[in-house]
């Protein structure tokens, strides 16, 4: 059924990059009823919503994680921050790269160990992750925009006893 374009919303426009298994001309067999598949589908949408809403490739919900993490625990070194998203050393390098790259954080040494580096944001750093917060926090209403507030934290909830 196509909605009128002036009542879609910014999930309906992405909602064709996932199959309808209800509806599916194939049989989608176990993975229909597993939760990891249907995670998997709600993952291709949000991370949709997100491109989208920030309007740059190069800013990836594991860039964007970085960024919040630094602005939220400025001066953690950076295996921390990498430890923190489950990164590698190599990974979590690129991702700080990255916003050092664009001018949004910076690594400082550390006063008690002149090895260690912290890494901190820069002032259009705190400008940039202002913005983004704002595209994310879009996305995630939209991503969850046909559950009620307390559906939306049920399912938080509920997905948090799995990964916590």
């Amino acid at each position: 059924m196509d909605i009128p374009a002036d009542i879609r919303t910014p999930l309906d426009d992405l909602r064709h990059r996932v199959p309808k298994l209800t509806e599916a001309a194939i049989d989608y067999g176990l993975l229909a009823q597993r939760t990891g598949f249907s995670v998997k589908l709600v993952w291709i949408l949000g991370y949709g919503l997100l491109m989208r809403a920030i309007g740059d490739d190069g800013i990836t919900p594991q860039r964007f994680s970085m960024l919040e993490l630094i602005g939220c625990n400025p001066g953690l070194q950076q295996i921390q921050l990498g430890n923190a998203l489950g990164l590698s050393r190599s990974a979590a390098t690129l991702s700080i790269d990255f916003w050092e790259d664009r001018g949004c954080v910076q690594r400082r040494a550390d006063k008690a160990d002149r090895r260690s580096f912290g890494i901190y944001l820069t002032e259009h750093g705190e400008a940039e992750l202002a913005r983004l917060r704002a595209l994310v926090l879009e996305a995630d209403t939209a991503l969850t925009g046909a559950l009620t507030e307390a559906e939306t934290a049920e399912l938080r909830r509920l997905l948090g006893k799995i990964h916590l």
